[in-house]
């Protein structure tokens, strides 16, 4: 059975176009499947190894050494100060009511957006935190 997932995954893996975003199944299985995952990204880096005039460094000396972009950490967190303070300053003024109801309603807000933020955050860089991830396993 996983196989046939495979087969599928792949093969809408490779019926994409050049730069198109990955569908959510096909990236899901890719996390979950570790073969998938690295024949994607072989297949990714035959691609522009292709593209690129011939060099004279061996296929193992490039592969080894695949540059991993740095990602700007400074955006997200001045975003994740500027909401962490909103949100204590709404809390603030948030103590001087006695309205239950509205500070449970702000707890349960201020949870949603701490797990959006969070997770927009790894889906944004999940190409780093893979690359990270597979340093760390290998």
């Amino acid at each position: 059975m996983k196989n046939e997932t495979c087969e599928r995954n792949m093969d809408k893996f490779l019926a994409l176009d050049k730069y198109e975003r990955i569908p959510l199944g096909v990236t899901l299985h890719f996390l979950c499947c570790k073969k998938c995952r690295t024949q994607a990204r072989y297949l990714t880096l035959a691609e522009r190894y292709t593209s690129e005039p011939i060099r004279e460094t061996p296929v193992k000396n490039m592969l080894e050494n695949i540059p991993i972009k740095p990602v700007s950490m400074a955006k997200w967190i001045i975003s994740g100060i500027i909401m962490i303070l909103m949100m204590v300053t709404f809390g603030l003024f948030l103590n001087k009511t006695d309205s239950t109801t509205f500070a449970i309603i702000f707890n349960v807000l201020f949870g949603l957006i701490i797990t959006a933020y969070c997770s927009i955050f790894v889906a944004a860089n999940m190409d780093f935190f893979m690359k990270k991830s597979s340093k760390l396993w290998n």
